[in-house]
């Protein structure tokens, strides 16, 4: 077997276990994503964040899209009180636990709660 298909094979076995916290989820409805720790965190509009970082029983990130609905709040002011409660989880790891829950779309938000571990 020639070296360049040896190291190509090896790659692609590699790449194949490697972790797929790059790969954006959605999350499902009403369960609540608890994250022991917050390693990344994108607003991508008005009404959509990323976040990234290790759920609680979970040995690798990942890196979850919720949505917030527009509703009788703006859903800009909904952020901004998530990305405070994410920073502060970005900041103090260790401390809080950070969770976001994905509401139904068209009928609730999504939500999000900072607690001390």
């Amino acid at each position: 077997m020639n070296r360049s298909l040896r190291t190509a094979a090896l790659l692609s076995v590699c790449l194949g276990l490697a972790p797929t916290a790059l790969a954006a989820e959605t999350p499902r409805f009403d369960v609540p994503y608890v994250f022991e720790t917050v390693d990344g965190y994108a607003v991508l509009n008005t009404n959509r964040v990323e976040v990234t970082g290790l759920l609680r029983g979970e040995s690798a990130q990942r890196t979850l899209v919720f949505y917030f609905t527009t509703g009788s709040t703006d859903p800009s002011t909904l952020v901004s009180r998530c990305d405070r409660m994410a920073l502060l989880a970005m900041n103090k790891p260790g401390l809080y636990f950070f969770e976001m829950t994905q509401g139904q779309s068209g009928f609730t938000s999504s939500t999000c709660r900072l607690t001390r571990r």
